[in-house]
């Protein structure tokens, strides 16, 4: 039996962390539990033998569950949106607080190395890693904010025209291009980041629609783009080079609040928050989708990972 392995993070009142396994050879979900019963567990990032994800206890802070043993940090008046990570640091971004937090391992405990703070209630939703830099977009500010990926140190802003709503973005491979989708304006942006300009920009609504854009995910040939938006709830298959639409299709459910592709590509997974479901879709050779399996048994799934 061949499967895929993942996670899913939820918001409260849900119990946590969920895990499921899907059978690539029936194309449906054989098992989902609870993995790791926290609060408010809504942002998920596994890399470097590290699962990490925001918890809400006497303090709002960061879990983190590495060789065996779980550590915990941070004194946050509310849980973070966004954890990411590279092999030395582990990062958050405060959506009400308006910070950028770097946390690392000193003397086999999880401390807070360095915070930026950018603005209360600037709608800080992601910390996007490149070699050089940190790019944090901030949905209330139509900015973009941009850190020197060692110090942190402030280098420039990239500014979105108002209501814009920037919220996730992805990097190409080699760092030069930034694809951004935006919330309020439900826009997908290419980004040159060596000039800082936008070179293609679509999007995604028909006249008098109304949705947000949520989630943003990169094939690995870096060929497709899928997005997810909310209130029509759909997802949106897009090409790199052309940025023509090649599909619409539903979510499967209302309000997708995630997305993300298994780790060969093969199938993508939709997280739908007020449904309660999660949703697989197969990838064909196009890059479109099918979709194949739900389940049901996950409250309020608004972040996805696959492990394995």
């Amino acid at each position: 039996m061949k499967t895929i392995k993942g996670w899913v993070g939820t918001y409260a009142p849900s119990k946590g962390v969920y895990s499921f396994v899907f059978d690539t050879e029936k194309d449906k979900f054989i098992e989902t539990s609870v993995y790791f019963e926290t609060r408010d567990a809504k942002y998920l990032s596994y890399d470097y033998n590290r699962f990490v994800f925001p918890i809400q206890e006497e303090a709002a802070g960061i879990c983190v569950l590495k060789d065996g043993q779980t550590y915990k940090a941070g004194k946050e008046s509310c849980t973070a949106c966004y954890v990411g990570q590279d092999k030395t640091y582990i990062y958050t971004v405060n959506y009400h607080e308006g910070t950028l937090i770097r946390y690392c391992f000193e003397n086999h405990q999880l401390v807070e190395d360095k915070k930026v703070e950018i603005q209360e209630h600037s709608g800080a939703h992601q910390a996007i890693l490149t070699k050089s830099h940190v790019y944090v977009p901030c949905r209330l500010l139509d900015h973009v904010y941009v850190y020197d990926r060692d110090t942190l140190e402030f280098k420039r802003v990239l500014s979105f025209p108002k209501h814009t709503g920037i919220r996730h973005g992805v990097a190409s491979h080699d760092d030069h291009i930034l694809n951004m989708v935006s919330e309020d304006s439900c826009e997908v942006f290419a980004i040159d980041l060596e000039t800082n300009t936008i070179l293609k920009k679509i999007s995604l609504l028909k006249e008098n629609e109304k949705g947000g854009g949520a989630a943003i995910r990169l094939s690995q040939n870096e060929k497709r783009l899928y997005i997810s938006v909310r209130e029509v709830n759909r997802v949106y298959v897009v090409d790199t080079q052309s940025f023509a639409i090649l599909q619409v299709i539903s979510s499967g459910g209302d309000h997708p609040r995630d997305i993300n592709l298994s780790l060969d590509d093969r199938y993508l997974f939709v997280a739908n928050r007020n449904s309660d479901n999660l949703v697989a879709f197969a990838i064909d050779e196009n890059g479109l989708l099918e979709e194949k399996d739900t389940v049901d048994a996950i409250a309020q799934g608004v972040s996805i990972v696959c492990y394995e």
